[in-house]
């Protein structure tokens, strides 16, 4: 990933369009207004956000920060939403079998970026007990067959521990960039559950990003969609 962070971006085509995401999962006492001033003070265009509230709890979240809501996703007890003002194609949240019979949790939106390009965001849940090369081949296996070939992708993963978060980055290594390893900033805040990941490289570049020091210490990127 270092060697992609510096890349210049070429020129042709459709412009690159470049997107400050915010992923998170806010400590259980955060109010909406504390969400929306984090995502105002990174002027985030993209947020991902998980957390253990209702569905009026994230509408309120679209309402003070002025994006769009796509979820949440409920099908386990940390919802999973995203905010953003991109036009959405589509959307749904799914359960997926690992192996080891445990499951994984997802919200996946679809959205257009231009009439040439499309970006799926998705923001998954890994459980405490599934084992992690289990778990990313499942996922891996359900980006091949239900994602687009053609989509830049930007997913956020909740994971059991920072320790199996930073596991699960290296087993996505070969296929999609961390963006924890992208250029970045001195004041990174605490190790966190969420990582956050785009590709391919192809399309997808990270220019800087940096853990937040507010509560949950959220990932902020800035993410460029290629041509």
């Amino acid at each position: 990933m270092a060697g992609t962070a510096g890349c210049a971006i070429r020129l042709g085509g459709s412009k690159p369009e470049e997107y400050r995401t915010l992923a998170l999962q806010p400590p259980a006492e955060a109010t909406v207004a504390e969400i929306a001033r984090v995502v105002h003070e990174a002027n985030a265009s993209i947020v991902l956000l998980t957390a253990q509230r209702d569905s009026a709890w994230f509408a309120e979240v679209a309402t003070q920060t002025g994006l769009a809501l796509s979820g949440p996703g409920t099908t386990e007890s940390n919802a999973k939403a995203f905010f953003t003002n991109l036009k959405v194609l589509g959307d749904t949240s799914i359960v997926l079998g690992v192996a080891d019979g445990t499951r994984i949790h997802m919200h996946d939106a679809l959205y257009e970026i231009d009439k040439n390009r499309i970006l799926d965001l998705m923001l998954i849940g890994i459980s405490p007990r599934s084992d992690l090369r289990e778990a990313v081949r499942t996922l891996l296996s359900y980006i091949a067959t239900d994602v687009g070939a053609n989509a830049a992708i930007m997913m956020a993963i909740d994971a059991p521990t920072p320790q199996a978060g930073d596991s699960i980055a290296t087993l996505l290594r070969a296929a999609y960039s961390n963006a924890g390893e992208c250029e970045r900033s001195t004041d990174s805040g605490a190790p966190s559950t969420v990582r956050l990941f785009y590709g391919p490289s192809a399309r997808v570049q990270c220019r800087t990003a940096r853990r937040l020091t507010d509560g949950g210490s959220p990932i902020l990127a800035d993410l460029i969609v290629r041509r």
